[in-house]
This record gives structure tokens, C-alpha cells and sequence, in this order.
């Protein structure tokens, strides 16, 4: 199989919503300031995700979500990649912000996607107490104390949670992972309760579609997301888990071997990543209507 047609990606230069850092809006913009991105390998998440929410494929994407953010329309809707969510505590920004891999902003949704591939293969989330007892001394475990109170409000103050007060939180919530945590916060902040903006939590798993044990990774990290999910007694808003079958992994391990930010420049005019759009799975961990438990 070879992709490499030099052809260049529909509407790539359009001002259609797509955002990295201060730009007009286009996905050609997003994939450049991307290339200067620190990305380890052609296997990090950002790129089949970059692949994936290219401009193309939107109407599809569009109809995926349809059963489930019925109004959501991707084409019309701001798409931030890598969007910062800083914690603030008593109006003090502390510690380091979430960046959430593609913040879309839609009428009615702010829907917070989380995309993993490879990750979840190679090693185990970090746990909110992982996170706590790396800090060397007090001082910085209050720190850290307190970026949690942070996240935690807002989840809570968008009526997002049936934890009953940060006590509780910590006391049932050690096992769950940090990032998940940090990231179901993003999704919360400024929307729910009191405004005209329901969270949406997507996490988008790409798996390679050839690979039993990849599948088998992705089924344990599924339960993973889903018992994370009960732990925080999250409720109020949606919460999906979406599985994307990559259909040609092999020939992106041969073509694209030791390349690193330089594949979204690549990515402007040929396909690095094929999905099987019609094998893609959507599922409802937590809805709007739950009452916590998943």
C-alpha cells in the first residue's frame, strides 16, 4: 500500500475552526506550529489524531457523534488543539496547566478530547497517589494539595460530581488516574451547572486493528477509564470512549520510522494514518442524565 500521492489535503488552507496556539483558523496552520512539536515517535497519539480531525473527514466524524451529541456539528465548531486549562485555587494560578489534545467548542457542548494509541500499551497511568508521593517534602505535597482542590472545584462546580466534598474525593479517589482527573476537570471548567454548556469527556482510542494484544490492551484500559469514571461519581455530563481501528500500522512503522515533528509537515500533502470509519465504536460511560454511577 502507498499513499504517498503528493496530494494535498482537502480545504487545508480554510478558515474552518481549527486552532493551535493564535491563528486564522485553518488546519494547514495547526499543522505547522504541530511539526514544532515535541512528538517522540510516528506511533505518539497526536499524529493519528491530527490525521483524524483533518477537515475531510468532519461530516463523518459529524455522523459518528450524532447518537450522542445529537446538535454537534464538527464543521461549524472551534477545534483548539493542545488547549491549556490552568488550575486555579483562591485565584492563584498553581501548578502546571492540563492541555487537553483537541478542545472543540460548539453550540451547547464543550467536549474535551483525550487521544491515546500507543500509551496505554506501553505503560499504566500515573495515580493521583503515584503523583502525590513523588513530591520530595511537604511543602511541595501541599502544593500539589492544592492543584487537586483546584481541579476537583471544577468538576464539582459544574455540578459534575456526586463526590460529596473534597474529603470523600480524597479518601476514594487515590487509585484513580492523575491525568484522567485533570482532564475530565478541562472538560468541566466554565460549563455544566449555571451555564448553557454541557461537558463532554471523549477519550479517542486508536488501536491497530491487526494486533490482538493491542486489542487486549484496549479493552483493559477501557475498564480502567470506566472505573475511574465510578470513582469520581461523575455525572451530569457525557463521557465517551471512542475506538478507532487503524487499518495500516505496519506501513506506518516502515515509511515513517525515526521521524518525529517533522511528519505534520508530511501530513499536509499525503495520508500517514487509514481508519476504518465503519468498525469505529462510540460508548456512553457516563451521560447527562446519570447520577454517577457508569
Amino acid at each position: 500500500m502507498n499513499n504517498n500521492d503528493n496530494t494535498r489535503k482537502q480545504m487545508i488552507d480554510d478558515e474552518i475552526g481549527y486552532f493551535f496556539g493564535f491563528s486564522r483558523g485553518s488546519y494547514g496552520e495547526v499543522l505547522g506550529d504541530m511539526s514544532r512539536t515535541r512528538v517522540n515517535s510516528c506511533l505518539t497519539s497526536s499524529v493519528p489524531l491530527a490525521e483524524f480531525w483533518q477537515p475531510a473527514n468532519l461530516d463523518k466524524i459529524g455522523k459518528m457523534f450524532s447518537e450522542h451529541l445529537p446538535n454537534f456539528n464538527p464543521v461549524c465548531a472551534l477545534k483548539f488543539f493542545e488547549f491549556p486549562t490552568d488550575a486555579l485555587f483562591d485565584g492563584e494560578r498553581v501548578g502546571r496547566p492540563s492541555m487537553t489534545d483537541i478542545m472543540v467548542l460548539d453550540a451547547g457542548v464543550k467536549v474535551a478530547i483525550e487521544g491515546k494509541m500507543t500509551e496505554y500499551v506501553r505503560f499504566a497511568d500515573k495515580t493521583i497517589r503515584e503523583w502525590l508521593e513523588e513530591m520530595p517534602s511537604s511543602t511541595d505535597i501541599m502544593l500539589r494539595r492544592r492543584v487537586l482542590r483546584a481541579w476537583i472545584s471544577y468538576i464539582h462546580n459544574a455540578g459534575c460530581s456526586g463526590l460529596a466534598d473534597y474529603a470523600e474525593f480524597m479518601k476514594s479517589c487515590m487509585d484513580v488516574s492523575y491525568q484522567f482527573l485533570h482532564r475530565t476537570a478541562s472538560a468541566c471548567n466554565k460549563a455544566g451547572k449555571g451555564t448553557d454548556s454541557t461537558p463532554v469527556l471523549v477519550y479517542q482510542l486508536f488501536f491497530d486493528a491487526a494486533d490482538a494484544v493491542h486489542i487486549e490492551k484496549l479493552q483493559a484500559f477501557k475498564a480502567d477509564l470506566r472505573r475511574w469514571a465510578v470513582a469520581l461519581k461523575l455525572q451530569n455530563m457525557k463521557f465517551l470512549v471512542v475506538s478507532v481501528p487503524v487499518v495500516n500500522m505496519d506501513e506506518v512503522k516502515r515509511r515513517f520510522n525515526g521521524w518525529h515533528g517533522e511528519i505534520f509537515d508530511a501530513m499536509r500533502n499525503q495520508t500517514i494514518y487509514m481508519f476504518d470509519f465503519d468498525a469505529i465504536t462510540v460508548e456512553t460511560v457516563v451521560s447527562d442524565k446519570a447520577t454517577g454511577n457508569a
